[in-house]
């Protein structure tokens, strides 16, 4: 059973006669990275051997589970929803869902009862005979001068798309997020910075004598666009520190 999230038990992959261990190892190393551990093979034109387990690296336990079957309905036995994946249209692929619409159908059913997901061969798919058995397909939307994508490829980018909408991704906390130097400057911080920064300008002549503060005023601006941290900021004011000191060692009569 999935650890982040209940729900992902529910998800069952499915692989259609896969011709390569390579792809089956790294199907495997797919849902792992999602949460995903219910795998069933139909058919297999490979032996799950130690070119599966190579590419499996961490998800050895969803390779040695898998679940050999010979027909597709052994492996979407007990679901409550069977989706195939697909770039093409037809008849035995209504209704074509993308991927997000695909979501929306499997959040109506996923909390009640398996959800099964078959993917096709490598080289040609999932086949009219194959589709009879689900109830639409899904598509992932590529470019339309290449649309084939490779099966364990397949399997990432449709996990993802699972784990993002059913799982819990929890976002990296920021480093040192409790580190007052990573909390965003007071208005007087700024200010100084800004004083800082236009007195040193103005020494090495870069400001205008007329209207130097327009000069400013982008400065100012790009800074409130950037939302420094406290510690960028005296960053900042270190740098301008030792370049008016520079300036007071080596450049002659300066302001």
């Amino acid at each position: 059973m999935s650890g982040t999230n209940p729900l992902l038990d529910n998800i069952r992959i499915i692989l259609v006669e896969p011709q390569g261990a390579l792809n089956v190892g790294a199907t495997c190393r797919a849902m792992k990275n999602f949460g995903l551990s219910h795998l069933s093979v139909v058919r297999p034109g490979c032996e799950l051997d130690l070119d599966a387990v190579k590419m499996a690296m961490h998800s050895t336990d969803i390779l040695e589970s898998t679940r050999i079957v010979q027909t597709i309905p052994e492996a979407i036995e007990g679901s409550l929803l069977v989706l195939g994946t697909a770039n093409r249209r037809g008849e035995y692929h209504e209704p074509n869902l993308t991927v997000q619409e695909g979501m929306l159908k499997i959040r109506q059913v996923l909390d009640k009862g398996p959800v099964s997901i078959l993917f096709g061969r490598e080289e040609w798919g999932l086949t009219k005979e194959d589709l009879v058995h689900t109830m639409g397909t899904m598509r992932i939307v590529t470019d339309a001068g290449c649309t084939s994508l490779n099966l364990s490829q397949a399997v990432l980018l449709v996990a993802y798309e699972i784990y993002q909408n059913f799982g819990n991704p929890i976002p990296l906390p920021k480093a040192q997020a409790d580190d007052p130097y990573e909390q965003p400057p007071t208005t007087e911080e700024l200010a100084r910075l800004y004083n800082h920064m236009e007195a040193v300008l103005s020494m090495c002549e870069f400001l205008p004598l007329v209207n130097g503060d327009a000069v400013m005023q982008v400065l100012r601006a790009f800074f409130h666009r950037s939302t420094p941290t406290l510690r960028e900021v005296n960053l900042l004011m270190g740098v301008f520190s030792n370049l008016r000191g520079f300036m007071r060692k080596y450049v002659k009569n300066p302001k």
